[in-house]
């Protein structure tokens, strides 16, 4: 690698200040949905007419901690929680960092993985519930979920778009 493409590499974040700026503050909001979304009511299930039971990401998780579903837990937990938390970071770090061509790897890392992370677990986690609910159950849905969905297409915004700066940083180089 030339000495001036180690420098394009090393300024990165440096090349795009505007892009940057956007990111960051839309990586903010993305973490204070995602936040949020963690403790507030996603929906409400009724049966009988009598009985409710209101449910939030984290109430679900400790529900099932409680009930034993500890291989369930864990995998809602990772892909659900973790995972994203941690993609935001190191997105937040790409944006704010010289570190050269670890940028590069730990964005293509991000790009690939983060197919995997809240939408697909969360979306099979609500099927779960909805096929274990019998005829006489009705479920709500609560702003939660929509802040949670939110935080999730933000998410694969951000990290699509930092794709495509980085490769279009690359092709000038």
């Amino acid at each position: 690698m030339s000495d001036r493409q180690q420098v394009s590499i090393t300024h990165f974040s440096a090349s795009y200040p505007v892009a940057r700026k956007l990111m960051n503050i839309t990586s903010s909001l993305t973490l204070i949905l995602f936040i949020t979304s963690l403790f507030a009511p996603l929906f409400t299930l009724e049966k009988f007419y009598f009985f409710s039971n209101t449910v939030s990401l984290l109430s679900a998780l400790f529900s099932l901690i409680a009930k034993g579903h500890i291989f369930l837990f864990l995998i809602i937990f990772i892909f659900s929680i973790l995972f994203p938390l941690f993609k935001l970071s190191v997105i937040l770090y790409i944006w704010n960092s010289r570190a050269g061509a670890t940028v590069q790897q730990l964005l293509k890392w991000i790009h690939h993985l983060g197919k995997w992370s809240m939408l697909d677990v969360f979306v099979v986690a609500l099927m779960v519930v909805s096929i274990k609910l019998d005829q006489l159950a009705t479920m709500q849905i609560h702003y939660g979920l929509y802040l949670f969905l939110s935080a999730v297409v933000l998410s694969m915004l951000i990290s699509a778009i930092s794709s495509r700066f980085l490769e279009k940083h690359h092709a000038f180089e």
